[in-house]
């Protein structure tokens, strides 16, 4: 019988795990997968020794409390990683803790294969980092064609075929539920991302901006509620959209901008599902100012949304800090929604940057590489 380590942090790293172990027991049915798993891993036929909650942490103040947890949970998982001695230990995002383990698992012996599933953005920042992937790691399994570029490039062992996403939103639909609520009202989609951080610094300016877009009487804006919030934040959520009279989709983020004339949120993975589904989206991402000058100083990308770094086109309009502000995101959606010429324009740069996507199943494709070895 195989048996695979499978380690995530954070919900999207869970989402991929779900995703590899299912395709890998289609391979392999008899393998034990086990390892440190949130729901969707274990939905899909994974062992949950320790729960992803252990990683799900945001921002330098929660993080640096936490230090002492989380290298003794460091080494209690290598420990016991080096006494099962699986085949292979495939470690998902998460860098800063998974750089680490990797590393400790080789200093204490380990010589099974390991593997970089979703590796560490070097590609933006933090460049030395590729001395622990060469060192520590058999191979990498990035999400973007340029990533894997950028790996090979700097003398690691990379494979890439596709993004996830362009198998998973192949059947992306509006239901009958969602019509029968908004009818075929134009809907602006707003989301407000989903984690503490992002609903702390972006809700307020998106309240604003639907207040402005509600005075127009021209769209009608309708908040996201990610799957990902704790059940505290999703109700403060609600209770913040709707005392302040607005609508709010608790399904899928997906439908609701498939539904919507455009989108505007917080940048991350919704700037790539906006970019599959052909919607155009205003990103915005506001942080405290001293990190915003002190990364302005290290990070190595002019973009923050991928679907720009994708074809080096200002696709999707970037309102950073500052400039995040109801004003500049409404200017930019109808920019987009006023202007014929520029609209075509902009969606041909979508196309351009799907294909750049690449083709198949990701997830079927990861499950070969790590079987195949």
């Amino acid at each position: 019988m195989k048996n695979i380590f499978v380690s995530c942090g954070e919900v999207s790293g869970d989402i991929y795990a779900g995703e590899f172990i299912r395709e890998f027991l289609k391979l392999n049915p008899d393998t034990n997968i086990w390892g440190m798993l949130g729901p969707e891993g274990m939905k899909a036929g994974g062992h949950a020794s320790w729960s992803y909650e252990e990683l799900k942490l945001m921002g330098i103040l929660e993080v640096i409390p936490a230090l002492p947890r989380i290298f003794k949970l460091r080494n209690q998982i290598a420990n016991e990683i080096i006494k099962a001695n699986p085949d292979s230990v495939v470690l998902i995002d998460s860098p800063d803790y998974h750089l680490m383990l990797a590393h400790s698992l080789r200093k204490s012996g380990y010589a099974g294969k390991i593997i970089s599933l979703i590796p560490p953005t070097v590609w933006a920042w933090r460049t030395s980092r590729v001395k622990s992937l060469k060192r520590d790691f058999d191979f990498c399994l990035p999400l973007f064609s340029f990533e894997h570029k950028f790996l090979l490039s700097h003398g690691v062992n990379s494979f890439w075929k596709s993004h996830p996403l362009v198998h998973n939103m192949k059947n992306v639909r509006v239901s009958e539920s969602f019509t029968k609520r908004f009818g075929h009202e134009k809907i602006i989609a707003l989301m407000p991302g989903s984690r503490n951080y992002d609903i702390k610094f972006h809700l307020d300016t998106l309240l604003n901006t639907a207040e402005i877009l509600k005075r127009e009487k021209k769209y009608l804006p309708v908040f996201s509620a990610a799957p990902g919030l704790s059940e505290e934040l999703a109700d403060e959520l609600r209770m913040r959209v709707s005392d302040s009279g607005f609508e709010l989709w608790n399904g899928e983020g997906r439908e609701l901008m498939l539904a919507s004339c455009a989108v505007a949120g917080v940048s991350g993975t919704v700037a790539v599902e906006a970019m599959m589904l052909n919607r155009f989206m205003t990103v915005i991402y506001d942080m405290n100012r001293i990190i915003y000058a002190v990364l302005k100083r290290i990070v190595r990308v002019k973009n923050i949304s991928v679907p720009n770094m994708l074809t080096d086109k200002k696709i999707y309009p970037e309102l950073l800090c500052d400039d995040a502000i109801p004003e500049n995101i409404v200017r930019e959606l109808h920019c987009y929604l006023d202007d014929e010429e520029h609209k075509r324009r902009i969606d041909s740069y979508l196309a351009e940057a799907k294909k750049l996507m690449g083709e198949d199943n990701a997830a079927s494709y990861w499950a070969e590489c790590i079987a195949n070895m």
